[in-house]
């Protein structure tokens, strides 16, 4: 009888895969059990944030024919998938809704590796030139935002190094972080602004990936293939990629910091990306858009995503005194004006105003928290679907009536005013012989009435063409109306 009993718990410990060294059972079919090597790629880490309600895939190497196990909390059971021929694997898992309970992954050979402390919610790109860069710690408000973090805030911070590379880099380098004061210190402020205020109107935990290196042009970011195959863009991104910057260590070649710095994100994924860069193109405002149309396209194309997914939301430089004398007259404000344009011609697009909140005596103003919060605006009423947050009207078009020319702004539909309180400033007008002359202004509504007693005949427009001169218009929710022309010349001579 005893012999009968041992035959019997044989066969269901057979059944059900039991072994000796407590591995589950071996999938039917398959050739051997749980991998005798294991790795796992970094897009998988602790302390991150996960894009929530989207495929995510966990990948690595391993034995070949043996198998992986993958535990999620958020999932009932554990998922089993086999080692490639090769030596690799992937498996697909589906995040959750967002939320601050912390998460684990467990991926399982025959050693387990632990993935804790995860958080599921919104994760952002963060990229462009030095004022994206510009550290938490010599921003205004950056110190007592530094002094008041603990790792119990839902951000968590992906610090790209910044490197460069003459092909794609696979492998991501950086670490996913809590918010710390030590890892705050030199993170970017308008990133960290960005994402505060995202947590405060969601509810639901961010993840912020800062991509960014001061003094790099845009052509840097871009897919060097996307943008030498562009006939618009080409002969001037070549004469960007033979021409050292300012900065020695800053990258110059096309696609160098694309390679080393947003080519490895790619299976990180994400929400969408905010950019804030343009100075180090001023010299070639005219391509600019197209340029950054280019560039939204390769990181779409690299991410897999369309544009309905994946919005692209750019901050216009600031207004700042001529430093350097640029090959196009006006150059900054043809940016900030090129940059509006891009945002057009680049599909779930938008744009940011900074005209009120620079220093005219510094190419980096310190006020990043309303850049930060700015984005973070633009983001929840384009993105998340919030109607009603603070926007900066911009240009529409234009009509001529009489000796009257009427501007009309689009992202006014409160109307517009003036800070001030009086006319509003810097609007000049032109006829047919392109001399401007001062204008005067009147509100109506989202329209603005232009006059001028030289210009009977007016055929042009422009507001705050000018470095340092900034406007007194803004929309009733607050945020200035930035730069614009009616016209497509370049001015002949630069600004006194």
């Amino acid at each position: 009888m005893k012999r009968i009993d041992f035959l019997i718990a044989l066969l269901l410990c057979c059944a059900v895969g039991c072994s000796g060294k407590g591995e589950p059972a071996v999938p039917e079919g398959g050739d051997g059990g749980l991998s005798e090597k294991l790795t796992v790629n970094p897009t998988l880490q602790a302390h991150m944030v996960m894009q929530q309600n989207k495929p995510f895939t966990i990948s690595g190497t391993g034995t070949a024919g043996q198998y992986v196990e993958i535990s999620c909390s958020w999932e009932g059971k554990p998922g089993r998938v086999q080692v490639s021929a090769d030596g690799s694997w992937q498996y697909t898992v589906t995040t959750p809704e967002g939320g601050f309970d912390a998460q684990q992954v467990t991926v399982s050979g025959k050693q387990t590796f632990t993935f804790d402390n995860i958080l599921v919610g919104e994760v952002w790109v963060c990229s462009g030139q030095s004022n994206m860069w510009w550290p938490l710690k010599d921003a205004e408000g950056g110190l007592s935002e530094m002094i008041g973090a603990n790792a119990s805030l839902p951000i968590r911070l992906l610090h790209v190094p910044q490197e460069q590379a003459s092909a794609p880099v696979a492998s991501l380098s950086a670490r996913w972080q809590p918010c710390t004061a030590g890892s705050l210190e030199w993170f970017s402020a308008v990133a960290y602004f960005f994402g505060k205020q995202l947590v405060e109107a969601l509810q639901v935990p961010v993840g912020l990936i800062n991509a960014s290196w001061g003094d790099t042009t845009a052509e840097v970011w871009a897919e060097r293939d996307a943008v030498l195959a562009n006939d618009a863009i080409r002969e001037q991104a070549l004469k960007q990629d033979a021409t050292p910057r300012a900065d020695a260590q800053a990258p110059y070649r096309i696609g160098s910091a694309f390679h080393a710095m947003i080519y490895p994100l790619r299976d990180i994924p994400v929400a969408g990306a905010i950019w804030y860069q343009g100075e180090s193109n001023m010299d070639a405002p005219g391509t600019y858009p197209e340029l950054l149309a280019t560039l939204a396209a390769s990181w779409r194309k690299l991410w897999k995503a369309e544009a309905a997914d994946f919005p692209f939301y750019i901050a216009q430089i600031c207004p700042y005194e001529r430093a350097f004398d640029y090959r196009v007259p006006y150059a900054n404000p043809a940016m900030r004006f090129a940059q509006q344009q891009a945002s057009k011609l680049i599909a779930n697009s938008g744009v940011i105003c900074n005209d009120d909140i620079g220093d005219i005596h510094n190419i980096h103003p310190r006020n990043k928290q309303d850049v930060g919060k700015r984005f973070a605006f633009l983001a929840l009423e384009e993105k998340y679907g919030k109607a009603g947050q603070p926007r900066s009207p911009i240009y529409a078009g234009h009509r001529i009536n009489g000796r009257v020319l009427e501007v009309d702004f689009s992202y006014a539909g409160a109307g517009l005013e003036t800070a001030d309180g009086t006319s509003p400033t810097y609007f000049e007008v032109a006829g047919a012989d392109r001399i401007f002359h001062p204008a005067t202004a009147e509100i109506s509504g989202h329209t603005v009435r232009l006059t001028a007693a030289a210009v009977p005949e007016p055929a042009f427009a422009r507001l705050g063409w000018s470095y340092t001169h900034t406007t007194n218009l803004r929309g009733k929710g607050g945020l200035p109306v930035s730069v614009f022309k009616t016209y497509d010349w370049v001015e002949p001579t630069e600004e006194p």
